[in-house]
């Protein structure tokens, strides 16, 4: 395609999304309270969506917000957990997760999906012609299924390149007469030649609010290139949760030099987030500050208006007044004032790194034997050059950096020729939390090599798991009539490693068990297939990720009939 078609294409399909923005209805008939924003930060990413509150309830109907099709159904025990995807005639997608269940139509079409991969855990994508929808229909439930601690709805919008976009742009509106708010500011030196009040290292500034936008540091020494970071978060009306926000704009001496606004980014560098935070000061404190400037390994698209990266260049004797803007979507502000003054300071000592026997260069494999362990860090493990800290012993490996994020897992390799030969089936890299718990790491057996994937640092030690999960049933007995029940309930679990596979068969046909990893809950209904006869066997096979299988196995009685759930 001649290039000024692709552009010509690139604007209407723009054009036809934004026209999309003020029809698209609310996904709940109810008032919208948040309790997260979009683009609010998140452990390792963005939060691409709206979390609205569901007034603590499951079972709310949640509305398509506009006309379109299912595109895609994803169901899994964590993320989303029951998830619609709808695709509209603009090129929109909107999302819709933590959904209790789907309407019947829907409900009826995923069901046969599963039953035929016989898997509870399932992602389709269905034809247009299959799964229409109207705007307005109510397409599914509210509920807290997936990875969600509490009941509410994740709403999403994208676009044609399934970047999440900021809803409210697209006409989901949220009372919002509240400004942001400010914790902390904090000034770095950003090079050895540079200083604030006197030190190299990072300095916390002291800070009064004016009025009621308007919060003013206490004027510091400065020289160099130095750069800011705020710990701020945004209110809305009646609602107490600490969320994002929209826009932060910093101006020096009423010259714009930072800007990054929510409005679209990318899940590939969603995990640049760490590259955005003072990742040190959230290792220690749990708190996130934001710099106000661009490192050169910092590959976000959120940024607008960047001048020199937004470091700010202080010369001596001369003054600057710095302005922070915090925005939120509905144009409430809060401004930072910081007067500087240059001045440079002889005699001060620089910042050293610390260092370690062992560096790893980014963009290249490092690899490290301590005590028969190795250690591996793929190229794009990391974000920069650093030096981790690795002591080991017989069985037990800690691998640390200090202020250093991950990008993606590294590797554990252990020999397996330690272990003795009947307990290499139930080897498996554990991580220690507190309290000396033990958490299971993704961990693979091959030849005589044990190879583990985690995600973060820590101290990690081998441990053994022979012991099977265990399942029994919660709301009917052995040799039990059924015949008014709706539902089997199981609970079932793993103590060490964790659930990984879990099916069950009435009179040897697989029938389909939902989970609840939160609950070690496992549900049948017995809407989904028509028995035959009076005398039914059932069969329940669960296995954890070490292959322990437990079987549970009853007959019971029962006929066909309408009846009450139990």
């Amino acid at each position: 395609m001649p290039k000024y078609f692709t552009v010509i294409f690139w604007f209407f399909s723009v054009f036809m999304i934004q026209a999309q923005a003020d029809s698209l209805r609310s996904p709940l008939d109810i008032p919208l309270y948040l309790s997260g924003t979009f683009g609010e930060l998140r452990t390792n990413h963005f939060h691409s969506g709206l979390d609205i509150k569901t007034q603590g309830k499951e079972g709310l109907p949640v509305y398509a917000v506009d006309d379109g099709y299912v595109y895609r159904i994803k169901i899994s025990r964590n993320g989303y957990g029951k998830a619609l995807y709808i695709r509209h005639p603009s090129g929109l997608v909107s999302v819709y997760g933590h959904l209790k269940y789907f309407n019947d139509r829907i409900d009826a079409y995923i069901k046969q999906k599963q039953y035929k991969k016989q898997s509870f855990e399932i992602e389709v994508f269905p034809y247009k012609i299959e799964l229409p929808v109207k705007k307005g229909e109510v397409i599914g439930y509210s509920g807290n299924t997936g990875g969600s601690f509490g009941a509410h709805l994740h709403f999403e919008l994208r676009n044609l390149k399934e970047h999440p976009l900021n809803p409210m742009a697209y006409g989901i509106k949220v009372a919002d007469h509240k400004r942001p708010v400010v914790r902390s500011v904090f000034a770095y030196p950003l090079d050895n030649s540079s200083h604030v009040n006197r030190s190299t290292e990072p300095v916390k500034l002291n800070m009064s609010k004016l009025n009621d936008s308007v919060y003013v540091c206490d004027s510091i020494l400065a020289f160099g290139e130095i750069g800011l970071g705020i710990n701020t978060y945004d209110l809305q009306d009646n609602s107490y949760n600490k969320n994002g926000l929209y826009r932060i704009k910093m101006k020096v001496n009423g010259l714009t030099v930072y800007e990054h606004v929510m409005e679209e980014f990318s899940f590939f560098n969603s995990h640049y987030i760490n590259t955005l935070i003072d990742y040190p000061y959230f290792q220690k404190y749990r708190k996130r500050i934001i710099k106000l400037w661009v490192e050169p390994y910092n590959f976000l698209e959120i940024y607008t208006q960047l001048v020199n990266d937004g470091k700010i260049e202080v010369e001596h004797e001369k003054h600057y007044q710095i302005v922070i803007e915090l925005s939120d979507f509905d144009g409430n502000k809060t401004y930072v004032k910081v007067p500087v003054y240059g001045y440079y300071f002889d005699h001060l000592v620089p910042k050293n790194p610390e260092t370690t026997p062992y560096k790893v260069v980014n963009g290249v494999r490092s690899v490290f034997n301590v005590a028969g362990w190795e250690v591996i860090f793929l190229p794009d493990t990391g974000y920069f050059d650093f030096y981790p800290e690795i002591t080991a012993q017989e069985q037990q490996i800690k691998v640390s950096a200090k202020g250093v994020p991950l990008h993606k897992a590294f590797l554990i390799k252990y020999p397996l020729s330690w272990i003795d030969s009947s307990k290499r089936d139930y080897v498996y890299l554990a991580k220690k939390g507190k309290k000396n718990r033990k958490y299971y790491v993704y961990s693979v057996r091959k030849n005589d090599t044990l190879t583990a994937y985690p995600k973060s640092f820590g101290t990690y030690t081998i441990a053994y798991d022979s012991l099977p999960p265990y399942i029994k049933p919660l709301n009917f007995k052995p040799q039990a009539k059924l015949t008014d029940y709706r539902f089997l309930k199981f609970k079932a679990g793993d103590r060490q490693t964790g659930l990984k596979t879990y099916d069950a068969y009435i009179d040897g046909q697989w029938i389909l068990l939902e989970y609840d990893y939160k609950k070690n809950l496992l549900t049948y209904d017995f809407s989904d297939l028509k028995l035959s006869g009076y005398k039914h066997h059932l069969k329940v096979v669960v296995t954890d990720y070490l292959g322990n299988e437990k079987v549970f196995e009853t007959d019971f009685y029962r006929k066909e009939k309408n009846g009450s759930a139990k």
